[in-house]
């Protein structure tokens, strides 16, 4: 029971790890746009991303090369390796905001949340059935609490932006953990 509460606790850690830099964004938009059109779309967007890496980990565990699984593992290790470098580099990413209806919100988090569908996707199938369940529970109480985090600190945003924007420093090294996890604890193990 508690190896399960660890799985969903870790992730949860890497749902929140991989979305701060959506939080922020989350958080412009609330001053831009109010807060009811971009918590929304986040919250969707999130809902959309869970399922589409939880029906691709649910598919490629019944694929049938349970091996292939754990080299997914070099996705989120090649991206955090990646986002650390820039870091070192100091190189600074512009992000535009839009000010559209709740669809295009919804579509600037999906193209911002590709890093959290390249954790997730691995974590999820790489676990078995009942620890998929957990993960999920706990990628999905985080995506929960952020959305109600935004909701309550839209009057605050302007404070908060700044200070999830350091956070998000941590991301790169979270997925770096986790493809060595993935590449670690598979099938590649007996390779």
């Amino acid at each position: 029971m508690l190896d399960h509460i660890l799985f969903a606790l870790s992730a949860g850690i890497a749902q929140i790890s991989t979305n701060l830099d959506n939080l922020a964004v989350l958080f412009g938009l609330i001053i831009v746009m109010g807060r009811g059109r971009p918590v929304t779309g986040f919250a969707v967007a999130q809902a959309i991303l869970l399922a589409l890496a939880m029906g691709f980990a649910v598919g490629l565990s019944h694929t049938g090369y349970p091996a292939a699984i754990g080299y997914l593992g070099i996705v989120p290790l090649l991206l955090g390796t990646r986002g650390a470098w820039q870091q070192i580099r100091k190189r600074e990413q512009v992000e535009t905001r839009p000010q559209g209806a709740v669809a295009s919100v919804i579509v600037l988090f999906l193209s911002l949340s590709f890093d959290s569908f390249a954790v997730l996707t691995p974590l999820f199938a790489e676990s078995s059935p009942s620890y998929r369940l957990a993960g999920l529970i706990g990628a999905v109480t985080a995506a929960a609490a952020m959305s109600l985090l935004a909701a309550w600190g839209a009057p605050k945003a302007q404070r908060f932006a700044p200070q999830l924007v350091r956070f998000d420093r941590i991301t790169p090294y979270v997925m770096i953990a986790v493809g060595l996890y993935i590449l670690s604890n598979s099938a590649t193990d007996m390779l």
